[in-house]
């Protein structure tokens, strides 16, 4: 079969805000339509990202009650992109979405053109997640339009399958569950992780502090040490850590300075529920995390002697004092670029932290996030190591149900959203690196958080 190379005939636009807002259509201005190769409007698509934006409509519920919540503009972006990429493999394949088959179009053509690099940018497979991800996003189009009556019944067929389910307090293995998984879906290669050396890692920051700065080292340290992920760290409020230090929440008093913490409450550039926009950052669910005391002095620090420099230059680049003040109102975020005084976002910390020589390949602010967690984990189970000398097979499980305490207790409310594969994934690193065996087979169980 011919390669196909994709034109983007489909494609998300976005229009005005203000405009739409005028018109009468502020409820969906924030949402994008679809256009088509033509290009023109297409009604049925645009109609679905609307649906799904103001929950209306969603893939559990069907139409039947409101869900509650609406999806952040990050996400309906990307059903959208996948959307259009479903569209541009109808419109050239001349599929019909109104006559689409689940097994024969969805399943045996637009997914094995996917894996076998036919419908791809570059002519390669592209990765399972993202194949599945696609035909999701098709099925509840597809779904949708059934729901509407825009076509025949749509339906997903799906089995049953088993899953293991962790417990901090379950020394012993994990009780099963059963769970609908769709038929057809592909099988994700389960990733082993694999981090840098500690000292590898402070020799990069140190590159980086060097060459883009002490604000933009801040950030990355930042990630590093709290694993907050790069968009929370760019919407860090002036205000987050409390200005008063006599307000800081210091916990564990009576140890160490350098093991010291600072509670922190944070709730703009969030993941999840999407509560509103302030300042050009979203409003997301709060989480309170621990920010240890010698980077929470670091911050103060900055926040009194050298942000002010960055912000001066800010505020004088005002054409007129109203705007001035302004500017000096409205500069709520706490990272500001060194010489114009403008906030710093999450692309400057990503551009800042890949753009030296990376201690490790595929080095990234979401990674840093899986370093926290690692290194955490592996000073508390360090303080077991002893229990493997026994030689006896009862410490394998001791050890297990260790690890996946200090997952449960002290790394997922840091991280607040950890999926089951995430949790998983700690737990065989910890178990490689102290070399016990697991109760659980790998490539076959997964673990989930209770409710």
């Amino acid at each position: 079969m011919k390669l196909h190379s994709i034109h983007r005939g489909f494609r998300l636009v976005y229009t005005d805000k203000d405009a739409l807002a005028s018109a009468g259509f502020g409820l969906v201005a924030h949402l994008p339509c679809v256009f088509d190769r033509r290009p023109g409007y297409h009604r049925l698509a645009s109609q679905f990202l609307m649906d799904r934006g103001l929950a209306v409509w969603d893939p559990v519920r069907r139409g039947a009650a409101p869900s509650g919540s609406t999806p952040t503009p990050r996400s309906i972006q990307t059903f959208g992109s996948r959307l259009c990429n479903f569209l541009e493999w109808c419109d050239v394949r001349s599929v019909d979405p109104l006559k689409c088959d689940y097994a024969a179009d969805l399943i045996g053509r637009y997914q094995k053109e996917m894996l076998a690099g036919i419908w791809s940018r570059d002519a390669a497979g592209l990765a399972p997640r993202t194949v599945n991800s696609r035909i999701e996003v098709a099925c509840e189009y597809l779904c949708w339009l059934a729901d509407k009556q825009y076509r025949e019944p749509f339906s997903v067929p799906s089995v049953e399958r088993t899953i293991r389910i962790g417990s901090a307090t379950n020394s012993v293995g994990h009780r099963p569950r059963k769970v609908a998984a769709r038929v057809g879906k592909v099988r994700p290669q389960k990733r082993r992780l694999s981090l840098p050396k500690d000292e590898d890692v402070g020799a990069w920051l140190s590159r980086l502090y060097k060459k883009y700065g002490y604000a933009k080292g801040l950030m990355a340290e930042l990630v590093l040490l709290t694993a907050v992920r790069r968009e929370e760290a760019a919407s860090w409020r002036v205000d987050t850590l409390p200005k008063d230090k006599a307000n800081w929440k210091i916990i564990n008093l009576h140890a160490p300075y350098e093991n010291r913490a600072v509670l922190v409450t944070i709730r703009y550039g969030c993941k999840g529920s999407n509560y509103g926009e302030d300042h050009g950052d979203k409003i997301g669910p709060e989480g309170t995390i621990k920010v240890p005391l010698p980077l929470a002095d670091k911050i103060h620090e900055y926040r009194t002697k050298k942000r002010p420099h960055a912000l001066l230059n800010w505020v004088k680049a005002g054409k007129s004092l109203q705007e001035q003040r302004t500017r000096q109102s409205d500069s709520v975020h706490l990272f500001l670029d060194e010489d114009s005084g403008s906030r710093l976002k999450a692309q400057a910390l990503y551009d800042a932290w890949t753009g030296v020589e990376l201690p490790f390949k595929g080095w990234s602010p979401h990674l840093g996030r899986d370093w926290w967690a690692c290194s955490t984990l592996w000073v508390e189970m360090r303080k077991h190591e002893h229990l493997l000398k026994t030689g006896l097979d009862i410490p394998h499980a001791l050890l297990e149900s260790t690890a996946i305490g200090v997952i449960r207790l002290q790394i997922q409310p840091q991280l607040r959203h950890v999926s089951p594969e995430t949790t998983l994934m700690y737990l065989v690193w910890v178990s490689d690196m102290l070399g016990f065996n697991l109760s659980i087979d790998y490539e076959n169980d997964l673990i989930e958080d209770e409710a």
